[in-house]
């Protein structure tokens, strides 16, 4: 939808008091940039458990289900028609983790756990993005302005090339937005594949963004520095190897980038950024268990049916595609007490919805602890001041999710 046609919509909404009117309309706007029928779809179609789409497959919105389907690799499958995993295995091969299912997945998991760990991941973010967050910091105590996205972006491309062992980019800040404008490409072209399709002349120029994607870990490679080196010491060829240093790109891309500046304006626009308690570790908890339930950087998983499956007495069609929309999941309105839009900063998630944005079963994000670790890093260094506004924001344009293109903010006085 045109910026211009909702720009006094923007307007009107930027002059309401802090509150849940605020927050839902600046929420509400970023789905309306990426599409508004689909928005309207998931909202209508998330009231209810189960939904038929014919021949598109079926769409799975009640939590417990979602989990088992999820939990239930052997008959909902990564790879199928229509799934993300056809893109990635044609254009990068069999052997990329996120398209992979059954033990060689499992194994390649268990090798490179290490590097995933929470302690693994806590150095990694410390020695990556801790001197820009607090730089960050300190220009807006001194009350400057600073875009929290390109922030943001800068953070996830430093932590990503040093998980791959590569040196940084010879332009600096400039090379790691470079690497991340790619990456949100490959998302994008992988989206659209589930979508309708993938269309004659997508699959080359996947392929070519695979290349590009692949060059930060040839150095690792080489060298025997971070993921690379490890999965060299396995015995790992380098197109193996390469097609891992895609997903650790696209992961990065997904997750930290769409959600962190969606939780800091949540804060801002709800008017709750004193619950941040100035930094303290377990408010900053609080408030990323809250925000990621709201944000759900996956909006949509998709699966695959090899053969027909019956679930809890409904029946899933062989070939056809299982969409699982997060959304819904996170806002089952029977698991909350009021508003499941509301922030609830302070209260226990759902058991059902525990880390479910980052998925369930053997898929489940194994970049989660760097994630939340850079969530972490920077909700401690920003609560440390006073209180933070929001003084200009677009969505973000041409993405398959919901996401800020620009976050300007400014520390009070």
């Amino acid at each position: 939808m045109s910026a211009d046609l909702l720009a006094p919509a923007d307007a009107l909404a930027a002059r309401l008091p802090a509150g849940a009117r605020r927050a839902g309309w600046f929420e509400a706007r970023l789905w309306l940039a990426v599409s508004p029928l689909g928005f309207a779809g998931l909202r209508a179609a998330g009231r209810r458990p189960v939904v038929s789409l014919g021949r598109f497959g079926t769409l799975v919105n009640e939590p417990v289900l979602g989990r088992r389907i999820l939990t239930d690799p052997a008959r909902f499958r990564t790879v199928g028609p229509g799934t993300h995993g056809e893109l990635l295995d044609r254009a990068i091969g069999p052997d990329a983790l996120l398209n992979m299912d059954g033990p060689s997945h499992e194994a390649l998991r268990r090798d490179l756990g290490p590097l995933f760990s929470p302690a693994a991941s806590a150095a990694l973010v410390a020695a990556t993005a801790a001197a820009p967050i607090e730089d960050a910091a300190t220009r807006l105590r001194d009350g400057e302005t600073v875009d929290l996205v390109r922030l943001v972006r800068v953070l996830t491309g430093r932590t990503t090339f040093a998980l791959l062992g590569a040196p940084a980019p010879a332009d600096g800040d400039a090379g790691y937005l470079a690497s991340y404008r790619l990456g949100e490409e490959l998302v994008g072209m992988t989206v659209r594949a589930i979508r309708r399709g993938v269309r004659p002349g997508e699959l080359e120029a996947a392929r070519a963004l695979v290349e590009r994607l692949g060059e930060p870990g040839r150095v690792g490679w080489e060298t025997g520095g971070g993921a690379m080196g490890r999965l060299r010491e396995l015995g790992f060829d380098w197109e193996t190897a390469r097609a891992l240093v895609v997903v650790i790109v696209l992961a990065g891309t997904e997750t930290v980038t769409s959600a962190a500046p969606r939780i800091v304006a949540l804060l801002a626009d709800n008017g709750r950024w004193a619950a941040l308690e100035g930094g303290r570790a377990a408010a900053v908890e609080e408030a990323i268990e809250a925000g990621l339930r709201l944000t759900t950087p996956t909006e949509v998983i998709v699966r695959s049916c090899p053969e027909d499956v019956e679930l809890d007495g409904i029946r899933f069609p062989a070939g056809r595609r299982v969409f699982l929309s997060v959304h819904a999941m996170t806002r089952w309105s029977s698991l909350y007490h009021g508003d499941p839009e509301a922030l609830r900063l302070g209260e226990a998630v759902p058991r059902e919805l525990r880390h479910l944005w980052f998925g369930a079963g053997p898929h489940f994000c194994l970049g989660a602890p760097i994630a939340r670790e850079q969530l972490r890093l920077l909700l401690q260094a920003l609560g440390r001041l006073p209180a933070l506004r929001v003084v200009g924001r677009r969505p973000a344009a041409g993405v398959l999710f919901p996401a800020y293109g620009s976050l300007l903010v400014r520390a009070r006085r």
